[in-house]
């Protein structure tokens, strides 16, 4: 029971009170790069929840096994490789919305909410909770 409550905090919290855009200004370039139509805020906004909800997952989990010497290579390659494969799922079934957010899709890997959260968090907590957490930021 405990670990629901915790989470469920860990889902909720940064949507709700501890919002990594709204309060901390965190990956504000790209939030407002792509705001002037709801279809690619959408899609960006879907992309990079993916991004950072699946790479604090894989991250999660090799944790144990990444030397301290190359960590922050490590969590950039595979922030970056799951980048190439939203963009490539783009092109297949969104065309259109993949040739405006080109640019920017490409900038969620220089995002610092991404690796912050792989950084701060992943690094630290089981693979569910990092997933959790990577949703909600």
């Amino acid at each position: 029971m405990a670990q629901k409550e915790s989470l469920k905090e860990v889902l909720v919290s940064p949507i709700i009170s501890n919002n990594p855009i709204a309060l901390q200004i965190l990956g504000v370039c790209s939030a407002l790069a792509v705001t002037s139509r709801m279809d690619t805020s959408l899609v960006m906004a879907i992309s990079l929840t993916a991004v950072t909800a699946f790479s604090s997952l894989f991250i999660s989990m090799i944790r144990n096994y990444i030397p301290n010497s190359v960590r922050i290579i490590v969590q950039m390659t595979i922030i970056a490789s799951l980048v190439i494969l939203v963009d490539l799922i783009l092109k297949a079934y969104a065309y259109q919305l993949s040739k405006e957010l080109t640019l920017f899709v490409g900038l969620i890997i220089t995002n610092c909410i991404v690796m912050g959260r792989a950084e701060a968090y992943a690094m630290k907590s089981t693979p569910l909770m990092s997933f959790m957490d990577g949703i909600g930021n």
